[in-house]
């Protein structure tokens, strides 16, 4: 019998300064954000995703994983083994209990187990008390009924925008575990744009397409970076502790280039060099929805011995011979004159086997991003990424 867990984690764009703290406490999100881009990304096509969803479910995995199996996990993940696993998990445990006053934010998870299917006391345990997760015996045999249970409670912790996250026939015999993370969020911009601003303009695609598009306009003061090759900006959301940072190519024709630099260590050098400017912001109005097969890439990041016969999952189960079968991940944002709604759904599969300071300016400095720019969705603390992603071409 091949026994396959499904571990789901559904995201939508929050700002979750604990896990932002990782740099010290477990790894950095942001290395692995980058990685993980430079894998996904293709020429001439948009490109979205959460890092942060991602990384909570190969985290969620990782709590099960042991000796080979477990050091491959904090490569990619870019954890440090020296630090105590307490640490980490009271830090997501205070992640995942975390409150927002200034926007809606909703964070939860729950464990589905087949009935009469043992998972070891430790690991059951471990879910529960530091991810606070809720624990539903269910019948995965029953596979219409168990999917909809499911589907159900995403939908509603996630205010029925995340729905059908799985489906019946993804569902069989052999599974005996659903793992779900659910985090919704809804941010208005601290100062929002002037819908009677907005305008159609061209964006000029990476492949000298051209495509008139409602472009934004706003003037303010932001933090702000350029050098010879691209400017960057980050408008802050109500509350001031999340941001939406756009990095644009002086080049129309620059994005492969910036692509090809960008990198956790040129990261926290721009970040370490902004200063805050008036800033005259035109930007397109945008909707995305994207979906990946996340097999490839994550081997290719150092965690091919977790898809194989070789992985050492004995930490979830008495019956311990587990591997992940696919990990597959869905993302959704829309940016308008009011607010940002971004969302993200990630899904590991498991089968069972045998064997700065201000610089005031008397003038705003022009910010136009009608062409290719690369986009993220911050911690304004700590700069992690919790989504990230490029625009090159419009619809």
């Amino acid at each position: 019998m091949k026994y396959r867990i499904f571990i789901l984690v559904l995201s939508f764009f929050s700002t979750i300064s604990l896990i932002a703290q990782q740099v010290e406490q477990f790894g950095s999100l942001t290395g692995f954000s980058f990685d993980l881009y430079k894998q996904l990304k293709s020429e001439n096509e948009n490109l979205f995703f959460s890092p942060f969803s991602i990384e909570m479910s190969l985290l969620m995995t990782r709590e099960g994983a042991r000796s080979d199996t477990r050091r491959a996990f904090e490569k990619v993940l870019h954890i440090d083994p020296t630090i105590n696993t307490e640490v980490v998990q009271k830090t997501i445990q205070e992640l995942i209990s975390c409150k927002d006053s200034s926007n809606q934010l909703k964070i939860a998870n729950a464990i589905w187990i087949q009935n009469y299917f043992h998972l070891t006391a430790g690991y059951q345990n471990n879910i529960q008390t530091h991810y606070l997760a809720d624990a539903f015996q269910v019948d995965f045999s029953d596979q219409s009924k168990s999917a909809n249970q499911i589907n159900n409670w995403a939908s509603q912790k996630t205010i029925q925008l995340i729905r059908n996250v799985i489906s019946p026939d993804q569902i069989n015999d052999s599974t005996r575990l659903i793992i779900t993370n659910a985090v919704y969020f809804m941010g208005k911009w601290a100062k929002k744009f002037d819908a009677k601003l907005t305008r159609k303009n061209n964006f000029y695609g990476q492949h000298a397409d051209t495509v008139k598009v409602d472009f934004m306009h706003e003037t303010e003061k932001m933090d702000y970076f350029e050098n010879n090759e691209f400017q960057m900006i980050t408008k802050y959301y109500k509350g001031y502790d999340k941001s939406f940072c756009v990095i644009l190519p002086k080049k129309k024709d620059g994005i492969t280039s910036l692509e090809a630099r960008m990198d956790k260590s040129l990261f926290d050098s721009i970040f370490n060099h902004v200063r805050i400017k008036e800033i005259d912001l035109f930007i397109p109005k945008f909707k995305l929805e994207t979906s990946y097969t996340l097999n490839e890439s994550l081997s290719k990041l150092g965690l091919k011995i977790a898809f194989s016969d070789s992985a050492d999952f004995s930490g979830i189960s008495l019956k311990p011979n587990f591997k992940i079968s696919s990990v597959l991940h869905k993302a959704y944002i829309k940016i308008d004159e009011e607010k940002t709604e971004a969302a993200a759904a990630t899904a590991v599969k498991l089968n069972y086997f045998i064997g700065s300071n201000p610089v005031p300016k008397p003038h705003p400095t022009i910010f136009n991003a009608d062409h290719p720019f690369l986009f993220m969705i911050l911690d304004s603390k700590t700069k992690s990424i919790i989504f990230m992603g490029r625009y090159v071409k419009a619809d």
